[in-house]
């Protein structure tokens, strides 16, 4: 059984990552208010942490079922 990777998960993490901030931004910019600015790049930032941990949580899972020898969904991007 293959250990899980560490680089295609984290491409995949950092694009994830980077399409939520944009989208957020794309949606939120076209504000001229400092507080609703400032509310739109805390929101991204925001966004943007919970998909990070929600990434470590899946691969951390990963990395449980292989150390416990159960079998795991071979894909890269896992």
């Amino acid at each position: 059984m293959p250990t899980p990777g560490f680089v295609l998960p984290g491409l995949r993490c950092g694009v994830e990552m980077a399409l939520v901030g944009t989208i957020v931004l794309l949606i939120g910019l076209p504000t001229e208010e400092p507080i609703r600015l400032g509310i739109v790049f805390l929101s991204a930032l925001l966004a943007m942490t919970v998909v990070l941990f929600w990434a470590v949580g899946r691969h951390m899972r990963r990395w449980i079922r292989y150390a416990q020898g159960k079998p795991t969904r071979t894909t890269p991007f896992d």
